[in-house]
C-alpha cells in the first residue's frame, strides 16, 4: 500500500494548560513559598521534579495537561509531503497562511480548542521550539495523491498563527517522530 509521510520542520509552539489537583497545588505553593520563589517559575525547573523524588511526574511533559502544538507562520517553517518514498510538495509556511488569495491554495479550517475561548484558570506553561516539529505517516489505498484531500487546522494565540493538524481525506496521520530544541519557555497562572 502506497504511503504518505509528512515532515513539519522549522519554528514551533506548544502551549500546556496544566491540570493539578488541589492537593499537588497547594504542597507546590508551599515549595514555592519556602524557596521564595513563584510555582511559575518552579513549574519551569527540571531540578524541582528531581527534587520532589515523585516517581509519576519526573518533568514537565508527566503532568497532566491539555497540549496543543503547532508549526508557527515564520519564515523557517515548511512542510514536505512525501508519496511513495518521493517527495512530491514541499510549502513554506507563507503559502499556507497566506488569506489575502482570491482562490485558497489549499483547504485550511480553524482549530477549535481551549485557546479559542477565554483562558479558564490555571497554569500555563509556553515553549517555543526549532527543528523537526514532527514526522507523520499514513498508508492509502489510492495510487494517486490529490493535494485538495489534504485539510490544514489553523490555531491563532494572541498574535501568533500556527498550524496544528493535518488530515487527508478526513483520516489523521499517524505520528513518528520528532526532533526539537526548546528555543524560549514562559508559563503564567490564571486566577
Amino acid at each position: 500500500m502506497p504511503k504518505i509521510k509528512i515532515n513539519t520542520f522549522g519554528e514551533g509552539i506548544e502551549i500546556r494548560q496544566l491540570h493539578l489537583d488541589v492537593e499537588t497545588y497547594q504542597h507546590w505553593s508551599i515549595i514555592a513559598a519556602k524557596r521564595n520563589r513563584v510555582l511559575t517559575d518552579l513549574v519551569l525547573d527540571p531540578f524541582f521534579y528531581y527534587g520532589l523524588k515523585d516517581k509519576k511526574i519526573k518533568g514537565l511533559s508527566d503532568i497532566d495537561a491539555t497540549l496543543i502544538s503547532g508549526m508557527l507562520n515564520t519564515s523557517k517553517s515548511q512542510i514536505e509531503i512525501w508519496f511513495k518514498r518521493r517527495k512530491v510538495l514541499k510549502l513554506q509556511s507563507n503559502e499556507l497562511f497566506n488569506g489575502m488569495v482570491l482562490f485558497p491554495l489549499f483547504q485550511v479550517e480553524n482549530n477549535v480548542s481551549f485557546l479559542s475561548k477565554e483562558l479558564e484558570n490555571g497554569i500555563y506553561v509556553i515553549q517555543k521550539t526549532i527543528g523537526l516539529l514532527r514526522s507523520e505517516h499514513l498508508e492509502v489505498t489510492s495510487e494517486r495523491l490529490n493535494v485538495d484531500d489534504f485539510t490544514f487546522a489553523i490555531a491563532n494565540y494572541q498574535t501568533e498563527q500556527f498550524l496544528t493538524d493535518i488530515t487527508y481525506q478526513n483520516q489523521k496521520l499517524k505520528f513518528k517522530k520528532s526532533d526539537t530544541i526548546i528555543t524560549y519557555q514562559t508559563a503564567f497562572e490564571v486566577k
